[in-house]
């Protein structure tokens, strides 16, 4: 009895030692994240911070883009770190608790790899330290202001970048400031492989994490996910990531995305980036604030355990689009003074104000969205099909099209019953079908025998919008209100005049 008791003893002990240790740092129980036994929900914005080289040294700034457009406010490491001190602490007002910091731009020519800023660039060779340094710098006045950072890394391919991330998580080990590091922003768009498999994925992944294990092992990882169209390479369900990150925009988008990633993907998530931008003449201000609640609203909904808004400030960049430009919480015009008297250039708009009120609100029941089938309300063509796996039907598959030329793509998502209908506007030769830890089936020039809806003779001489690309469509006319942004008007989404049959589609298990 006495022996079981000491043991007793001894793991009770260990684990308070463990947590004694663990002091401070984020950790997952159940789902969730916590801090020290308490629920800690990430309510972050993202913050775009230029790491430059003045004189001898690498220094943290807020980015060219904010404040005064085009034009850095200093070349003075401490007035920089003023600046930004504002900048945090109009943040923290605001009701975040959390940054996600950006260190991931760089980039690589003949002379080696530089990490590049709009007003210069430096090689990193030989200033690794420094660099880490100024990293270090936009961590502490983060903790100063109470304030988490999720901290975005360049991926590891190579040797190189495997060093720089170990020499960043050893600096860091002990940091609880840091709650993650995202190890990867966006593998759809940014992972330069074409002809990457789910097996190889996994396999880098696994080695990204091993090395965090091992050099920052108090810490979490994440990558930065974007459309449902990474689970046919970086299969989130498969990756040995802490938790999923989901980046995802615009009102059609969102409340798609978010259904599948909580559904299918199997893992903790959050959401990293959103955002409606508006500029108060093309959108509205009041109509970005509306979409702050209904957005963290759905998000908690669905069972996300953060929410991110890309991003501080508008980012005004005559090469960018309108949804590029708009996103911030602050604009340039005027000045908001903080509460310490610092003066920032730009008026908060109406959305920063919605922030601090997200805390208060409960999940509800959720609901699939009305466009969760044909989310961008095509309406010339649709294709029928069947996913399936030894025998059985398959739920949540992503079956993706493109047209002749590859110009324009679409997708959709498999049902219960593993059918699926893929709306487009024109017609769909290219397609590419997978689902969360299954294999990925490819048809190219893939002639489909189409037949009219109702009966009739077809004629594809007059199609309306078969040229219309995503960046074109609008969500207004979608809209069944002007106050709700993921309530769709109905009837709008399951409308076609030619449809055809793919058949049933047999997809396999990655073992």
């Amino acid at each position: 009895m006495k022996r079981i008791f000491l043991a007793v003893c001894l793991v009770a002990l260990t684990i308070l030692m463990m947590n004694c240790h663990n002091r401070g740092f984020v950790y997952l129980n159940k789902g969730a994240f916590k801090i020290d036994g308490e629920k800690f929900f990430p309510l972050m914005v993202n913050y775009r911070v230029d790491y430059r080289e003045i004189g001898d040294d690498i220094v943290a700034s807020p980015t060219i883009y904010y404040e005064n457009v085009n034009a850095y406010e200093s070349d003075d490491k401490a007035e920089l770190l003023k600046q930004m001190a504002a900048h945090f602490e109009l943040i923290k007002s605001l009701g975040f608790n959390s940054l996600r910091i950006m260190a991931d731009v760089i980039r690589e020519n003949e002379n080696g790899k530089y990490y590049h800023t709009p007003g210069g660039d430096f090689y990193l060779q030989g200033k690794t330290e420094k660099f880490i340094e100024s990293i270090n710098d936009v961590v502490l006045l983060a903790d100063s202001y109470g304030l988490k950072v999720m901290l975005l890394l360049k991926p590891a391919m190579d040797e190189e970048l495997e060093n720089l991330n170990i020499a960043i998580f050893k600096r860091f080990a002990d940091n609880p400031t840091i709650f993650a590091f995202d190890l990867m922003n966006e593998p759809l768009y940014f992972d330069t492989d074409p002809n990457r498999t789910k097996e190889d994925a996994v396999a880098i992944v696994k080695k990204w994490k091993k090395l965090a294990r091992e050099y920052a092992p108090k810490h979490l990882i994440t990558i930065g996910f974007s459309e449902p169209l990474e689970v046919f390479e970086w299969d989130p369900s498969m990756l040995p990531v802490d938790f999923v990150q989901i980046h995802t925009y615009s009102p059609l988008r969102i409340p798609n995305e978010i259904w599948w990633y909580s559904h299918y993907v199997g893992k903790p998530w959050m959401i990293g980036e959103t955002s409606l931008p508006a500029d108060n003449d093309e959108v509205s201000y009041d109509l970005q604030a509306r979409f702050v609640e209904q957005a963290y609203q759905y998000t908690i909904d669905c069972g996300g355990i953060g929410f991110g808004w890309w991003e501080f400030q508008d980012y005004i960049n005559a090469d960018m689009n309108f949804e590029a430009n708009y996103p911030g919480l602050l604009n340039h015009e005027g000045i908001t003074v903080t509460k310490s008297g610092r003066e920032v250039i730009g008026t908060l708009k109406p959305a920063a104000y919605e922030f601090v009120k997200l805390l208060c609100l409960k999940p509800q029941s959720p609901v699939r969205p009305d466009n969760y089938f044909n989310m961008l309300g095509y309406e010339n063509f649709v294709i029928r099909g069947r996913i399936m796996c030894d025998k059985k039907p398959v739920e949540g598959a992503v079956i993706r099209g493109w047209n002749a030329n590859w110009h324009i793509g679409m997708n959709t998502y498999s049902d219960e019953n593993g059918n699926f209908t893929l709306y487009s506007n024109d017609k769909n030769v290219h397609f590419e079908i997978s689902a969360p830890g299954l294999s990925k089936a490819k048809f190219d020039n893939y002639e489909l025998t189409y037949q009219s809806v109702d009966g009739g003779e077809c004629d594809f001489s007059n199609l309306q919008n078969v040229d219309l690309e995503y960046q074109k469509i609008s969500y207004f006319p979608f809209l069944a209100n002007d106050t709700m942004l993921f309530e769709f008007k109905p009837g709008r989404f399951d409308r076609a005049q030619f449809e055809a049959d793919m058949g049933v589609i047999e997809l396999k298990k990655i073992k």
